[in-house]
């Protein structure tokens, strides 16, 4: 995604010297990540998102623990195992591996939901927050400093509109006002900001 994304980038760099060559303002730089995270709602979205996904793999890594030990004990007292005790344990280990199946699958289905209701509408608020943004200062591209990372050299501090941003979804919380229905977050490169998965494997 990082590959595809700077190399979208390279892609408008020869038109972003051409409009700063006339004379235009035509780049800005925001950290989009800290923007989601400090914007109204972003903190406590991030914060019930991380919490669940912690949660959801302490008892996964519990259940692999259960498996690693049933699994162990089949090999180990392998030669002294009865028949009848051998296919307990096989099925004790099946039944296990398909809990932790289970249970991955769910948490990664209800990580998905949560992410949609908690942390998308804040994303979506920052965007339409950029692009009003861009639109008032005549900006043509906006970068994501979380996205390129070491890959911007340099940024000015007046480009970095990353604070006003913040304080704009704050005051726009307190004094609604109609949004411009031209300026749509499908204007933005696509890409997932703060993605959260689970990375436990459920089978060995």
């Amino acid at each position: 995604m990082k590959t595809s994304l700077l190399l979208a980038i390279t892609a408008l760099i020869p038109g972003v010297f051409l409009m700063q060559a006339s004379g235009g303002s035509a780049v800005a730089v925001i950290d989009f990540e800290r923007a989601v995270s400090e914007a109204p709602g972003g903190k406590d979205a991030i914060t019930k998102l991380s919490n669940f996904q912690k949660e959801q793999l302490t008892a996964l890594e519990t259940k692999q623990r259960e498996a690693d030990d049933l699994e162990n004990r089949l090999r180990v007292q392998a030669s002294v195992l009865t028949e009848v005790r051998r296919t307990e344990l096989t099925r004790d280990l099946q039944a296990t591996r398909t809990t932790m199946q289970t249970m991955a699958e769910d948490a990664q289905r209800k990580l998905g939901q949560m992410r949609q209701e908690l942390l998308v509408p804040v994303q979506q608020k920052t965007q339409m927050a950029v692009s009003a943004y861009a639109a008032e200062h005549s900006l043509k591209i906006v970068l994501d400093a979380s996205a390129l990372q070491d890959g911007l050299v340099y940024v000015h501090d007046t480009a970095d509109i990353t604070t006003e941003i913040i304080r704009r979804i704050a005051s726009d919380l307190q004094t609604p006002r109609q949004q411009d229905a031209s300026l749509r977050p499908q204007q933005f490169l696509n890409r997932n900001w703060l993605d959260f998965s689970l990375k436990a494997s459920p089978s060995r």
